[in-house]
């Protein structure tokens, strides 16, 4: 393999072991073995596991904010629905390393980790501003919203613990949450128009 190759094989590799036990207890001999390569070329290329777990944490969050994309065709909160229910699909799928980014004090959440999920979280935030065509959103507006994105991350990584309903239950209930927070958020009427909008 080329060197970028062998450096991407890699990072899928741990990958695959993230999505079935939590990255701070992940050693470079499961992620040299999922591979089927030696422990010295995991070193070769990722000199430690800290630049390991960043450089696959880059990766899924690269995979994950195309799937947050939904046909621009259906109606803002449509789409919101739609995003949700691939966050939530992704989240299950790297479960164990979902909890240990929003577990308090992982040794996993670095200043480095907690900028890419905030890049994402900003991108989250614009990207239902432009589907709903809120161009210069209110300060309450924003507010609104980023604390919802919280509160869909925190009750996502509930659900993962109790299972407590289905996927697209919860994605059905995060968005009503969306909707009662922006309604009484104080944002202006006319920017909430498309946002509050009555949900099937």
């Amino acid at each position: 393999m080329a060197p970028h190759e062998r450096r991407d094989d890699l990072i899928r590799a741990a990958l695959r072991v993230f999505a079935r036990r939590p990255p701070d207890q992940v050693t470079p001999e499961e992620v040299a073995e999922e591979a089927d390569v030696s422990r010295a070329l995991v070193y070769r290329y990722f000199p430690s596991m800290a630049e390991l777990r960043r450089a696959a944490l880059e990766q899924a969050m690269a995979e994950l904010i195309p799937m947050l994309l939904p046909p621009s065709d259906l109606p803002p909160l449509e789409q919101v629905r739609a995003g949700l229910r691939a966050f939530i699909g992704f989240a299950d799928s790297y479960a164990p390393s979902y909890a240990a980014l929003l577990r308090t004090g992982s040794v996993i959440a670095t200043e480095e980790t907690e900028a890419e999920i905030d890049r994402v979280r900003g991108t989250v935030r614009d990207l239902v501003l432009e589907r709903a065509g809120v161009a210069d959103p209110s300060v309450r507006l924003v507010l609104a919203l980023r604390c919802w994105i919280s509160a869909v991350e925190t009750a996502v990584l509930v659900w993962l613990w109790e299972r407590g309903m289905s996927d697209a239950e919860l994605a059905d209930w995060l968005l009503d949450q969306m909707v009662a927070m922006l309604s009484c958020s104080g944002a202006p009427r006319e920017e909430l128009g498309p946002l509050v909008a009555h949900a099937d």
